[in-house]
């Protein structure tokens, strides 16, 4: 019982069910929409236009029968005027839609319909002769009498049918050409799309050099072929760079642990003669060249996630006083001149000894940011190590805030970096001519992570000339709210 009562009344679908039903032209094609769209659109306006003109019509025709029983009853007042002259009783000539009755209510002549509508005169009158055809009451000269015409609705109705039955074909006709015209023109338009489709199926990961065709006419087809070129180019892009870095991370792992066996194979080939100390020494240095490429590799394959990093408050003016007692001597934190806007140190003074790190001053806002304090740490580590390599004497940082904007500078007094290198430098392992030797430590993935960092917090790493003749990077980050 409980099953059938079950069957009998259905559960209603749910919501998602109902949402997710497909649609009557969801398994139809572009073209076929816009075919029905065009028809039907074509079709609703004729009909509108039949209806109105129908009833346009019709109103005229009854406004003219109206006026052709106005007539009639007049012509007839006429005719009972004149029996007044006549005999006692008279018959009077009456179209069939007209009724004469008495002072009392009573019908005295009933309708004779005539045979012939063309029969009728201008009056609406028939022009029978004088003697009726048929029998009709007679009526009474002198007597009071009330005539009633009802106009009559043939014409009204003959002439509705025949504008239906003309227009009706003509109105097929258009709708039919209309949908045919919409079928060839919009299979004309989508033609493009379909050689984009079968370019687009055919380009793989091997062959991102190909593109769609390009349509000549200026519409909406032709700037989605340009959007789609554009994507692929982009994505050719990212996949040589892609490829481009592995081969680099490839060679330069490659590297130390070809070092590496060579000086154990070494080692080796003459156990009595080699000195293990050394050698073990030698291989340790390989081997944290080694891990460096590889933290950096792990690092550099984050920040392309984009992962978001965690919001904290940091201090950039802290992190660069950190840094700088980790390296005594080397590193030397500058106070911000504060004529202008510019983002110019003072001149750095001579540190005393033991004291290479000047404090900022009381009264300079914080430069506190919002990011993560590692990767910012690591930002500064990599600028400072790039500084310290390329330096003569000192390497300065300064911290200031700028508005709405903290500024980190890290200068140095070395060969500077050429205007047409300033952007070649933060791709990865990407080693200037005068820093090609790996003796010298550097990976070439310090700017090009620097530079991802500093995107990733919503800031901007550039190359500028320092006041001291050297190179400055320059961190420009939003100063935290």
């Amino acid at each position: 019982m409980a099953d059938a009562e079950r069957i009998a009344h259905p559960q209603p679908e749910s919501e998602g069910v109902r949402a997710h039903r497909p649609r009557l032209t969801s398994g139809l094609s572009v073209r076929a929409k816009a075919v029905l769209a065009a028809a039907g659109t074509v079709a609703f306006a004729i009909a509108l236009c039949m209806l109105a003109l129908v009833l346009a019509l019709q109103h005229n025709l009854r406004d003219s029968a109206d006026l052709d029983a106005r007539n009639a009853a007049v012509a007839i007042k006429g005719q009972l005027g004149k029996t007044r002259a006549m005999p006692q009783r008279a018959y009077i000539i009456a179209p069939g839609a007209v009724t004469i009755k008495d002072a009392s209510g009573r019908t005295v002549t009933t309708h004779t319909t005539p045979t012939d509508a063309t029969s009728q005169g201008p009056t609406g009158l028939s022009d029978l002769p004088a003697e009726p055809a048929e029998p009709v009451e007679a009526v009474e000269a002198g007597q009071p009498y009330s005539v009633s015409v009802s106009p009559s609705t043939t014409s009204v109705n003959s002439a509705t049918g025949l504008l239906l039955r003309q227009a009706a074909p003509a109105a097929a006709g258009l709708v039919l050409f209309v949908a045919g015209l919409t079928w060839l023109l919009v299979g004309r338009a989508l033609r493009p799309v379909a050689a984009m489709r079968q370019e687009f199926t055919e380009i793989t990961e091997r062959d991102l050099h190909r593109r769609v065709p390009v349509p000549r006419a200026r519409d909406e087809i032709h700037r989605l072929a340009r959007t789609m070129n554009a994507t692929l180019d982009r994505l050719h892009r990212a996949m040589t760079r892609q490829r481009q870095f592995v081969a680099d991370a490839s060679h330069e792992l490659r590297s130390p642990i070809a070092a590496v066996r060579a000086q154990l194979e070494l080692a080796l080939t003459r156990p009595s003669r080699t000195d293990w100390p050394a050698a073990v020494h030698k291989a340790l240095r390989d081997t944290d060249r080694l891990q460096t490429v590889a933290s950096d590799l792990l690092l550099l394959a984050r920040l392309d996630a984009q992962e978001a990093p965690p919001k904290a408050a940091v201090d950039l003016g802290a992190l660069a006083a950190e840094e700088v007692r980790r390296h005594p001597g080397a590193l030397t934190m500058d106070q911000p001149t504060t004529a202008g806007d510019q983002s110019t140190t003072a001149p750095s003074q001579s540190p005393k000894s033991g004291d290479h790190l000047t404090k900022t001053r009381a009264q300079d806002p914080p430069a506190v940011v919002t990011g993560s304090r590692v990767q910012l740490s690591r930002l500064l580590t990599n600028l400072a190590d790039n500084a310290r390599r390329h330096t003569r004497t000192a390497v300065s940082i300064t911290v200031a805030v700028r508005g709405g904007t903290v500024e980190l500078a890290v200068d140095d007094d070395g060969p500077g970096i050429p205007e047409g290198d300033r952007e070649r430098v933060f791709e990865r392992f990407t080693r200037l001519d005068d820093a090609r030797a790996r003796q010298d430590g550097g990976t070439g993935l310090g700017l090009a992570i620097a530079n991802d960092i500093a995107h990733a917090h919503g800031g901007t790493l550039t190359v500028l000339t320092s006041p001291r003749g050297g190179a400055r990077l320059l961190l420009r980050l939003p100063r935290a709210a």
